[in-house]
């Protein structure tokens, strides 16, 4: 959270660049086509234009008129500072000759003018009470997240949504600062009534300089790729901030923060340096660090979760891959036993071989052309008209890759927990038993083939995963069971029907609604979002995006009817139509779902 010195002699925030100061509260500088647009007047403001005197008044409230159109914001000017400006303005609305008296107007004039403009917008002026809103929103915002700029933003979008003429940016920037500074302090207190010495120490341990480097700064390496080894030291740095993260989950709720605030406060750790993070309140860099390693936990959780998506895809790729190119080997090999067969049985119509030829020297000919196995699979093939399975030759493969995905993915599973959306998921079954059995030790093929769970198994698949066995029934190949674990795993991932809980990415939708209790004070929740759309009875918005729709349509109407002039124009509109059609249809859809909420 950076400051800076003012001349005032307080730090304020620095939450904006210069460039964006600028852009935000400076005076417009118009171009020609902006010029055309602001300075245009409607019928409303024709009329008002008429009630005010003299000429040099009436300028002077088409200049304010203009730069409030633009900013909404208001300007202390003189004539020769907007000379381009007001140029304009005298060739478009008054008589072209310069204005003999370029003084600036008095403040009564220049205040009354914008009176008469926040009537003509509906807008008002930041007074008193506008002003001590505003601070309540800011702290309502702060408990969203600490970051400056977003309770920044959040300031701007109410004050537009309120129809507000926003204060001066020193007003906002001390609104701000006193937002953030009382959020820390309200966090602060709570962390101190909480946080037990031990928790205490464990936290400083954090800071401390163990040999080669600061454990925390250890904590802030992210893995490089998704090997092996780094998957292990990921793994490693996890059973080292499980119990803080355990602490982390106990505590935070307490603080009643978001998962923005998390993130943000977790941030400082990431951005200040060990030696500024001893410097700094150690009540708010427990604070800080206990975010820190929440967030990095789960962030964790996030790259063995995305290191097993990859190397399944890869494996699956790679088994596809092999099968195709193996698929091809066998439909040359099989157009050539094709011709060889066909020499066979040329065997049968050959004079030259006598017909009291004895079998054996006919069959010794026919295996001399094409051996007997080879002789063999072409006659079933021809009997049975039977095709080559590709899936075979990828299963065989994944044989092969025994080895590299046991070592790649194993550690994932027993590392991670993952839970289903659907109670008692039959993958999930699988995925216990055989964390089960790798927590013991012992191998898949130790395990007894009746125990595995077998539900998850798709119809289809199960052709693949066993192999007949001439001392009984056919025998479960456990390589392959673990493989299509895995493979079911990704997609369940991908398809968010599987999540982890102790993730940011891969959590589950529920985890980040409301729960029951929260849900009971929706009046309050919904009041403090301060989105007006939000309190608007359904019917009423309807009503108005229907009316809405009803004047684009009629708009695009008369541009047809006048010509095919325009085109942009029409596209544009036509647009807007299909865009409001589609809000009707959801708005609808809305009102029969949570008519409770919007009656």
């Amino acid at each position: 959270m950076e400051v800076r010195q003012t001349n005032s002699a307080q730090k304020r925030l620095s939450i904006l660049g210069e460039d964006e100061i600028e852009a935000l509260y400076s005076r417009p500088r118009f171009t020609p086509e902006e010029r055309r647009l602001y300075f245009s007047l409607s019928q409303p403001e024709k009329e008002l234009l008429q009630e005010l005197r003299s000429v040099k008044s009436r300028a002077y409230f088409v200049l304010q008129l203009g730069y409030f159109k633009a900013r909404h914001l208001f300007f202390v000017f003189d004539f020769h500072q907007v000379e381009a400006d007001l140029q304009y303005v005298l060739e478009q609305h008054f008589d072209p000759r310069p204005i003999a008296d370029r003084s600036a107007v008095d403040k009564h004039t220049r205040l009354k003018q914008q009176h008469l403009i926040l009537e003509l917008f509906h807008y008002r002026s930041c007074d008193a009470q506008e002003r001590r809103q505003l601070e309540a929103k800011a702290g309502q915002a702060a408990m969203v997240c600490g970051q400056p700029i977003y309770v920044f933003r959040e300031l701007m979008h109410y004050l537009e949504e309120q129809r507000i003429v926003a204060p001066g940016y020193s007003f906002i920037q001390d609104t701000v600062g006193a937002a953030l500074t009382h959020e820390q302090n309200r966090v602060v207190t709570i962390v101190r009534h909480h946080l037990k010495p031990a928790d205490q120490e464990a936290l400083k341990e954090l800071l401390e300089d163990s040999p080669g480097l600061y454990e925390i700064t250890q904590l802030k390496r992210e893995p490089k790729d998704f090997s092996a080894r780094e998957i292990k030291h990921e793994l490693h740095r996890g059973e080292q901030i499980q119990p803080l993260y355990r602490l982390g989950q106990r505590l935070l709720p307490a603080l009643n923060i978001s998962n923005e605030s998390i993130k943000y406060y977790a941030s400082l750790v990431g951005y200040y340096s060990v030696y500024k993070l001893k410097r700094l309140n150690r009540w708010m860099v427990y604070v800080s660090l206990l975010c820190f390693i929440y967030h990095r936990y789960q962030r964790l959780h996030d790259n063995l979760i995305n290191s097993l998506l990859y190397n399944v895809r890869g494996y699956v790729d790679e088994a596809k891959a092999a099968a195709k190119e193996r698929g091809y080997a066998y439909r040359i090999e099989s157009d050539q036993n094709l011709q060889k067969a066909g020499q066979v049985l040329k065997l049968f119509t050959d004079d030259r071989i006598a017909e009291d030829t004895p079998f054996q020297e006919v069959r010794a000919l026919a295996f001399a052309l094409l051996e007997r196995r080879k002789l063999a699979l072409i006659a079933d093939h021809i009997t049975t008209n039977a095709r080559f399975d590709e899936t075979v030759f990828q299963w065989d493969h994944v044989d092969t890759l025994a080895l590299q995905f046991k070592r790649h993915l194993r550690p994932i599973l027993r590392g991670v927990d993952l839970a289903a959306s659907l109670p008692h998921d039959p993958l999930m079954e699988a995925v216990h038993f055989l964390k089960a059995a790798f927590g013991k030790g012992s191998s898949l093929g130790q395990q007894a083939s009746d125990t595995f769970p077998i539900r998850f198994i798709p119809d289809t698949t199960k052709r693949y995963l066993y192999a007949p066995d001439p001392a009984g029934p056919k025998h479960l190949l456990v390589d392959r069971y673990e493989f299509l674990v895995y493979r079911l795993l990704r997609n369940g991932l991908e398809a968010g029907d599987l999540f982890c809980r102790d993730s940011v990415r891969f959590r589950s939708f529920e985890d980040d609604l409301l729960d029951d209790q929260q849900w009971q004070h929706k009046q309050q929740l919904i009041a403090d979002t301060g989105l007006v759309l939000l309190k608007q009875p359904i019917q009423d918005h309807l009503a108005k995006l229907e009316q809405r729709l009803e004047d684009r349509l009629a708009s695009v109407r008369d541009i047809f009817l006048g010509g095919l002039g325009e085109l942009d124009r029409v596209l544009y509109l036509i647009q807007d139509v299909l865009a409001i059609s589609l809000i009707i249809i959801l708005m609808s859809q809305r009102g029969r779902i949570t008519g409770e909420i919007c009656p």
